[in-house]
This record gives structure tokens, sequence and C-alpha cells, in this order.
């Protein structure tokens, strides 16, 4: 059990992050293309879960070639989590879980997850208790190094972690006040790998081989990749090739780029199918990752206006074969 981390991290260092609305299986899909390390699928509600709700059911769909994978759970009430990880079980083939204690984002901490838990530390430690008492399975947990520089408080919960039967423990390198911004603090992310047990994989800021290679000195066992992946999904590769930072996004031709998305429009298709859901949603996250896929391009500027104007997902497809040439 307890293997799952070490065993894959010792394989492939990097960790693919969770992206709510994003880390789903037709994403997942391509980024298996660059990557055979850890995937961390996206948010998915304990409470819904625990009530079998059909929509959150479907966050647990994977394949068979989708993995390692992780199921990112997150809720505010402790005694949610027991009832949903023996749900997933019942469900599907799960790896591994992941609790979401790091998102900053308003909707998440409204519910009483992520950031919302780093200022109870009574709640992180009854959640990590119920989920070690309700499966065997390894599980990880996602955390900020606190609410503000004034208020850190990356050392209790390594120490409930372990205590508790936590087998890695994710540390974004920021606080709930930092947002996406701020400085990662690669001192504290020193700290707690010289003092923990278990597995660290440090994250935040990550985009490229020398962002990579200043986390990686910290001595972290493993690095998280989140906003860089979602608009560069070749980045594991990139960074294995040793490619820098700022050459990112001249890594694939502009071709394989174009086919990339293509492909990621036949698996949100197939992703549809008896699951009632719009191909319209998939079509608008397609136009986002087109976006984002054309940063560094020739006349992408001109790209992007267009795209926003497009009625429709054959005008879409047809605006990236040719901006693309594939």
């Amino acid at each position: 059990m307890s293997d799952f981390f070490k065993t894959n991290l010792l394989k492939n260092d990097l960790v693919a992050a969770p992206l709510a609305g994003y880390s789903h299986l037709p994403y997942r899909r391509i980024l298996r293309k660059f990557f055979d390390g850890i995937i961390y699928s996206e948010m998915i509600s304990v409470e819904g879960l625990a009530r079998r709700n059909k929509e959150t059911m479907e966050y647990l769909d994977r394949i068979e070639t989708d993995s390692p994978l992780v199921f990112q759970i997150f809720g505010g009430k402790p005694e949610n989590y027991g009832e949903a990880v023996r749900v997933a079980e019942n469900e599907c083939q799960v790896d591994a879980f992941d609790v979401n204690m790091g998102c900053p984002v308003k909707k998440v901490i409204k519910a009483g997850g992520g950031c919302s838990l780093l200022g109870d530390l009574g709640r992180i430690q009854a959640i990590v208790s119920n989920i070690r008492k309700s499966t065997d399975k390894p599980f990880s947990i996602k955390i900020r190094i606190g609410l503000d520089q004034k208020h850190l408080v990356y050392k209790e919960i390594l120490n409930i972690a372990e205590n508790e039967g936590v087998n890695a423990l994710i540390v974004h390198g920021r606080t709930k006040s930092d947002m996406f911004g701020g400085t990662v603090r690669l001192d504290i992310l020193k700290e707690i790998a010289e003092t923990a047990k278990i597995p660290i994989i440090g994250n935040g800021g990550v985009a490229g081989f020398d962002t990579y290679k200043e986390m990686k000195e910290t001595g972290v066992t493993g690095i998280m990749l989140g906003r860089s992946m979602m608009k560069a999904p070749w980045v594991f590769k990139a960074i294995k090739e040793k490619v820098s930072d700022k050459d990112l996004y001249n890594f694939l031709p502009s071709s394989e780029i174009g086919n990339l998305l293509i492909e990621m429009w036949g698996y949100m298709l197939e992703h549809t199918h008896g699951r009632g859901m719009k191909e319209t949603h998939y079509m608008h996250v397609l136009r986002k990752f087109a976006v984002w896929f054309c940063k560094g391009q020739d006349m992408a500027a001109e790209f992007r206006t267009n795209l926003y104007k497009t009625n429709g997902i054959d005008e879409v497809l047809d605006l990236i074969r040719q901006f693309y040439k594939c």
C-alpha cells in the first residue's frame, strides 16, 4: 500500500496536478502521450460521492491505460470521507486517493474544503483519520504552507499526516493569500523534505527545466505541475529533455499541436456518449486549450480573436486546422 507513491515517483518524479474542469479523462489521455507518471483527477465532492450523485459519479470515469491515477476528493464534513472512499472503491478500480486542502477558490472554500481546512487542524486530523479507517488504499493530502505568511501550518499538518497514516504530502509553496502569485517558498519545501518521513511532492511555479531544477534541489521526492501542464501538456517531455522554461512553447511543431487538439476533441466526443453531456460544453473547453496552446506562435493574437467569434464546433475545428496547418 504505502509503496505506491515511492515506487511511481522513483520511475518518474513528475506529477500531473488536479485541475478543476480540465483534469478530466479526455485531457488525461492527451497527457499520457507525454507522460507515464502519476496523474491526479479533477476534484470530486465527497458529499456527492456519499450520496452517489450521478454527475459526481461520472468523475470516476477511467480507462485501463489511465494509470497510475489518483482520485482527488474534497469537502468540509469529515464524516463523509469514509463513505466517499468506499463508494469510489465499489464503483471502479482505485489506485490511490488525495484530499484537496490547498485550493484557494471561493466555491471550494465555501463548501468547507480546500484552504478553509488550513485554519482547522482538528478537522484535518478527523478527515485523514476517517479515510485511513475506511480504506487500505494509499492516499495523499495536498496543502498550501498556510493561510498567509503569518499563519504557516505546514509543520503541524506534516505531523498529523505522519501520525495518521497518510502516504505522501503535496506542498504548494505558497499561502492561501498568495493565490497563484507571490513567491514559491523553496526554503520551506527544503525544510519539509529534510524532516519528512513520507514522500514530499513540491508544487508551484514549475514551467520548464529551469524551474524544475530549482525545485528539485530542495530535495523533494516529486514535483507536481499545474498550470504549465494545462497550457502545454508536452511540458513533461520537455523537462525530461532539459528544455528551458522560455523554450517550452517552441518545443513541438505547430502541426503536432494542432493534431493534439483534434485528437482531444475525439476523446471529448467519446466521453459525452451515454452521459447526457452536451457537446457545447466540451467545445468551450477545446477552445480554451486552443487559445492556451498557441502561445508563442505567429499570428496567435488574431487566431485567439477569431476563435472567440466562433459559433460552433465546425468553425473551431476549421480554424485549428488552418492555424496549425494540420
